[in-house]
């Protein structure tokens, strides 16, 4: 997701944790930005879950106390931290078991500098005693140091792990290679500054090119790293107390942050110089520490409570007005990811849901596995019912609100057909309608009696039926109307006497003369046949009193028509007769014994 303006004034306070009883001296994610671990003066080791948004424990160092504290390279299971309390030796602890893996003693006053090398296992430490310090994981003495009068050093690695910046004396930035350290630094800048201030941190921008410096004096600068020339100055935050407040740069290198004694977050743009937002926080005191997530959207300040804050917008429109300035910042270039976007529609279960994945061509293949299989997962536990539509996509134009426009035209247009698929929905039932003004016309007069008899035929080519003719027709002509090579559809009011009263019963024929049509017009013929009568009785109420199929007239009488209008309902019926027995007598009967156990015959 690209940070911008708008985006840095959207966040909100996303979750608010209140683990510590006093300040909360330090907060570092881990590199892959799931994790996030802070330090206070109450020596408490909190360690969060970014991913759940909860803590997930806590650690004590009650004997030595906490102040500043850091992941180590490429591991979220351990951390150096250096000491407030007992000594100022710095502690190397493995998270799992609680256990300390090494010391690392040789600073004897506060370390207010902590710096882990973005490469491998080496970080460096600067100390009120007025030395810089280079450590290995590996070994428990320093590598090297430097030990000129310093006043409060503080530093930090470059994003290669080659050079390390040092602020000395609150005057200058000298920049060392970590390869030649015995042979000075190769690079010094002056920092004047117009009031009486200490420099608090140094940082590098993820990027290399920029250099932040923080100071206890109400003011920031960021220089050109390359040649040391001053780039923005900014200042207007609350700190009249000159406490030492952390300030970061945004992962794009974009945007410089810091907090203020008033529980605010003020940042700028370190392209244009202006300053794009201030965030409420609503902290309690001074945000004295300050971390942006290296991987994820969020940040997290605090003060004697730690609040992790997140991009958040009001919609502002409609679903579909808000759909592209809301879901396309999400979309990062090489990280997959599901998005589960609201609608403002409404279903039985609640609001109804579009649930996206976004898989993008540059991504490692392990990671578009993983989402694959775990995509039904996730639909299952946020419920099937809410989700109405799904989109997959791995460029942008396939999830902007005009690729959800074809998406949705795609699933709406009927899906490719075989030929003989074709075939068989030429002559669907639902495709064949009446179309012709004259045979509607015609139905109109056969239900005011204006007529008796309507023939119909059925366009094969148009797919449409069409009127024949009406003329008037008596019973007996009836089976002279019957075509003997094509088919057709019949209605005919069939008057006749029933039980002594006058009736008149309205009967479809429908007639298909054997096997002399083709196999396509005996399929459409029966096809529409339904679809037909269901019009005819709905639209024009008309009751069709019998359904009649034949193959040819000869057999329409009267007394046939009669028959199949009132059918016999009471027909006797032969009662079930008991089949007789075989004839003659069938004798005594006779008990046959089996042989005795001598063999005789009882």
């Amino acid at each position: 997701m690209k940070i911008t303006d708008s985006v840095f004034r959207s966040f909100r306070v996303a979750r608010t944790f209140r683990q510590n009883s006093q300040k909360v001296n330090c907060v570092d994610f881990s590199p892959d930005g799931e994790h996030a671990i802070s330090s206070s003066d109450d020596d408490c080791i909190v360690l969060y879950d970014i991913r759940e948004g909860k803590p997930k424990g806590t650690l004590y160092s009650k004997k030595y106390g906490v102040d500043l504290i850091r992941y180590t390279h490429g591991d979220t299971q351990t951390v150096v931290y250096s000491s407030n309390k007992l000594d100022d030796t710095i502690r190397y602890l493995s998270l799992t078991d609680n256990q300390y893996i090494r010391y690392f003693p040789g600073h004897t006053a506060r370390v207010i500098a902590l710096s882990m090398s973005p490469v491998d296992d080496t970080f460096i430490s600067g100390s009120l005693d007025k030395t810089i310090r280079i450590w290995d994981l590996r070994a428990p003495n320093c590598q090297v140091g430097l030990t000129n009068p310093l006043g409060k050093p503080v530093c930090s690695f470059d994003p290669d792990g080659l050079i390390f910046a040092a602020g000395v004396e609150s005057q200058a930035i000298k920049l060392y290679d970590l390869r030649a350290f015995d042979k000075g630094p190769f690079a010094s800048f002056e920092t004047k500054f117009n009031r009486a201030c200490d420099l608090t941190g140094v940082k590098f921008s993820n990027d290399g090119k920029q250099i932040l410096i923080s100071t206890n004096g109400g003011i920031i600068r960021v220089l050109n790293a390359f040649n040391g020339s001053v780039l923005h100055t900014f200042s207007g935050y609350n700190n009249s107390k000159g406490t030492s407040l952390e300030a970061c740069f945004t992962p794009d290198s974009q945007f410089v942050m810091i907090g203020s004694e008033d529980g605010r977050v003020h940042v700028w743009s370190t392209e244009s110089g202006m300053k794009v937002a201030v965030l409420d926080g609503k902290h309690s005191g001074p945000i004295n520490t300050l971390q942006f997530n290296p991987r994820y959207m969020t940040f997290a300040s605090a003060c004697t409570n730690m609040l992790v804050l997140d991009s958040y917008r009001e919609p502002a429109y409609s679903w579909d007005k808000d759909y592209d300035q809301f879901l396309l910042p999400l979309l990062t270039p090489q990280e997959p990811c599901y998005i589960l976007y609201r609608l403002d529609s409404h279903n039985a279960q609640g609001h109804e849901w579009i649930f996206i994945a976004w898989s993008p061509d540059q991504s490692p293949v392990r990671q578009k596995m993983v989402y694959a299989a775990t995509r039904a997962t996730l639909k299952k536990e946020f419920g099937g019912g809410h989700i109405k539509d799904e989109m997959f996509g791995t460029v942008e134009d396939d999830l902007c609100f005009q690729g959800y426009l074809r998406h949705m035209s795609s699933c709406c247009s009927p899906a490719p057909l075989t030929a003989a698929e074709q075939e068989l929905q030429r002559i669907r039932v639902t495709e064949v309608k009446i179309k012709q003004e004259e045979a509607k016309r015609a139905l109109q007069q056969l239900k005011q009696r204006r007529i008796n008899y309507i023939q119909l035929r059925l366009d094969v080519e148009k797919e449409t039926i069409e009127l024949v003719h009406t003329k008037p027709t008596e019973t007996h002509e009836l089976p002279y109307r019957i075509p003997s090579d094509s088919p057709r559809y019949h209605f005919f009011i069939f008057k006749h006497s029933h039980q002594g009263q006058r009736q008149e019963a309205l009967v479809f024929i429908y007639s298909m003369p054997g096997y002399t049509c083709s196999i396509k017009e005996r399929m459409l013929y029966s096809s529409c046949k339904n679809r037909l009568l269901d019009e005819v009785e709905k639209d024009y109420q008309l009751e069709v009193t019998k359904k009649m199929e034949i193959d040819n007239g000869d057999g329409l009488t009267e007394d046939y028509l009669y028959e199949e209008v009132h059918p016999m309902e009471h027909a006797l019926k032969q009662a079930f007769a008991k089949p007789r027995g075989p004839g003659g007598k069938r004798g005594n009967k006779r008990l046959i014994k089996g042989a005795g156990e001598n063999g005789e015959e009882s």
